[in-house]
């Protein structure tokens, strides 16, 4: 992992050699399955935040942070020592990663639905009828107005992705 000497980077190295219960509870899923992940999304997507010296695994992290514990960006930023522009950047960058995945591998018959792993994914359960605009966007990571919309397919997309390679990779 090259992180560097910023509270962000000391937070992920923290995450990664930190108790596997803790790391698979942030997560959901198992740190060698996340390393797996970071590896393929180095080797296949290209990442907009690479001026910003910010890890992969960092990255990854906050996209976590957001989207299992149900963070908002406000929050994100405060704790990964970021600003919101940042953290916004860092977790569209994770998701166009994470389509990218979604385009070049196929997902598992066994894969469970997407439907089953709700309960995972916080940012899922905000998810309410009605809240969606007529455009297909929703409003991700909101807390006093810092969040963004994105389109709600992408979203579904990339995290039926996540599922798919936790589900393919699962150690545990």
């Amino acid at each position: 992992m090259a992180v560097h000497g910023s509270a962000g980077a000391d937070r992920a190295r923290w995450l990664l050699n930190g108790i596997p219960d803790r790391f698979n509870d942030f997560c959901h899923m198992d740190q060698f399955t996340f390393v797996q992940l970071a590896d393929w999304i180095l080797e296949n997507a290209e990442s907009s935040t690479h001026d910003e010296d910010i890890s992969v695994e960092e990255s990854l992290f906050i996209f976590l942070d957001i989207v299992a514990q149900g963070n908002s960006f406000k929050n994100a930023a405060y704790t990964w020592s970021h600003d919101i522009k940042l953290t916004q950047r860092i977790f569209l960058n994770v998701l166009n990663a994470l389509q990218v995945l979604r385009e070049k591998e196929d997902i598992a018959p066994s894969c469970p639905a997407f439907n089953t792993t709700r309960s995972r994914w916080r940012i899922l359960r905000t998810w309410r009828p009605g809240k969606m605009k007529m455009d297909g966007r929703i409003k991700v990571g909101g807390d006093g107005g810092d969040g963004i919309d994105i389109d709600r397919q992408s979203l579904i997309e990339a995290i039926t992705a996540l599922n798919n390679f936790i589900h393919e990779r699962k150690e545990f």
